[in-house]
């Protein structure tokens, strides 16, 4: 993109007085400045106008995801979270339940961390084949 002319050349107080001695003494703009601000203008419609076709672009993207893409995005993003919360939940279980049901709390956080990593192990697998054709 380019800079407008003149734009860094002139110090922000040198700015900031102009627009003060414009506002309070309705001093009117030279026409060097006009074009400089109509080209700044330019310049900010249209980094808008690529902003809001990229944000459509992307709205578009996502719209077009299966359920499973989806759920894939998620649980790849989320699982670590997810295991860890397990893996407290089983050290909090071991200093606070009785000792003969621990075994069953691991028993359960074992079969739910399992399945988790299998789905996770799929998705990497899916994912890999995709890739690959």
């Amino acid at each position: 993109m380019r800079k407008p002319t003149g734009y860094g050349r002139m110090s922000i107080w040198k700015r900031l007085s102009s627009l003060l001695a414009r506002a309070l003494f309705g001093i009117e703009m030279s026409e060097s400045e006009q074009r400089q601000r109509a080209q700044v203008i330019d310049t900010r419609a249209e980094v808008l106008l690529r902003e809001v076709e990229a944000k459509a672009k992307l709205a578009e993207i996502k719209a077009s995801q299966s359920a499973s893409e989806l759920a894939a995005l998620h649980l790849s993003q989320f699982a670590g979270l997810y295991l860890m919360i397990l893996v407290l939940a089983f050290i909090g279980s071991c200093l606070y339940l009785p000792k003969d049901s621990i075994a069953v709390v691991a028993g359960l956080i074992t079969l739910v961390t399992t399945s988790l990593s299998g789905i996770l192990r799929s998705i990497v697998v899916s994912s890999n084949e995709d890739g690959d054709s």
